[in-house]
């Protein structure tokens, strides 16, 4: 426990936007510590399963094939269980969890010692999948902490570079601001301007520049490592409206389930004149959606970013992004 709280009392605040961020802070340099736990938790469990699993076969004796046997199924469904978004798909596949579990529990020959050991083993599994959605929290928590910070440390005022339209003129900010995706701009074939895409639902989007880092070798087979990114900008020649942005995150969201790369950055830029803006719904929209794709178990989402150029020569940002480019955030899909 963080020594500073040992001192205070937990009910007395003087002021409440302070005390905010000095309990996020506080929570952020526990993070560390939480996170190490998790991994030893998740180290013990995975350990347990494997020495359960091994106990109920030798409880099985004479029907240790079939034990076996069963054993297929019933992690299939628990697995099957963690990926599957529809309520009424998961209650199914617990069930059939629970009848594998009923003739697993049979097999053993022991019902009290078969029923405790079978209950411990699917116990395992729903504690590793909750350890799982703890770990998305604080890794979520702790991205979104760092990001506050930069925004609050940033330069308000983005000056607009020098480039022949929008398109180009935000990825020339892109890439000044950010090392990774200059040096990515740079290899054969990662850049194209404009660029033609073809979704997995067969229809094809039209983009004014599209970036990509293709995912290792290890993330595509064994989803460890880099899973790469992918940056796509649209640029319009007016205020994009609620429609337009709409059309823009379910193409990004067709393009990237079929090449299999997450977005990282999807920027919308047009060039204002005086004082237009957007619509109300058009920055609701902004300031509430993301674009959700899954990819190999993975869930990543990524904000839409309208980049506006004022007459001033600087960027307004609807919301503004200073993350490295990486990835969009990443959960553990629902």
């Amino acid at each position: 426990m963080d020594p500073e709280h040992l001192r205070r009392d937990a009910r007395a605040v003087e002021d409440p936007i302070a005390a905010t961020f000095e309990l996020a802070e506080s929570v952020d340099r526990q993070t560390p510590k939480i996170r190490k736990m998790l991994r030893y938790v998740r180290w013990f469990v995975a350990l347990w399963l494997l020495v359960d699993f091994f106990l109920i076969l030798i409880v099985a004796r004479e029907r240790v094939f079939l034990g076996l046997i069963l054993f297929g199924p019933l992690v299939g469904c628990l697995l099957a269980a963690r990926y599957v978004e529809s309520k009424n798909g998961h209650l199914a596949l617990m069930v059939l969890a629970a009848i594998f579990a009923i003739l697993q529990v049979l097999v053993t020959g022991d019902l009290l010692i078969g029923t405790l050991l079978v209950f411990l083993f699917i116990l395992g599994f729903v504690i590793l999948d909750l350890l799982r959605d703890l770990r998305s929290f604080f890794d979520y928590f702790a991205l979104r902490h760092r990001v506050i910070l930069a925004v609050r440390a940033a330069d308000p005022v983005v000056h607009v570079p020098q480039g022949k339209d929008a398109a180009a003129r935000i990825l020339a900010h892109l890439s000044a601001t950010h090392p990774d995706l200059r040096a990515v701009m740079t290899l054969p074939g990662a850049l194209a301007t404009p660029a033609l895409l073809t979704g997995r639902s067969g229809l094809t989007y039209s983009f004014d520049a599209y970036i990509r880092s293709e995912p290792s070798t290890l993330s595509r087979i064994l989803h460890v490592g880099p899973a790469g990114f992918a940056v796509f900008v649209k640029a319009f020649d007016r205020a994009p409206t609620l429609a337009d942005l709409q059309s823009l995150k379910t193409a990004v969201e067709d393009v990237c389930v079929a090449t299999r790369i997450p977005p990282a950055r999807i920027v919308a830029v047009w060039k204002a004149h005086g004082d237009e803006s957007v619509a109300a719904d058009t920055y609701e929209f902004l300031t509430h959606q993301a674009a959700r794709v899954t990819i190999r178990g993975s869930t990543y989402a990524c904000s839409l970013e309208l980049a506006r150029e004022g007459d001033d020569g600087t960027y307004d940002f609807i919301p503004f992004v200073v993350q490295p480019v990486t990835a969009g955030a990443r959960t553990a899909a629902s």
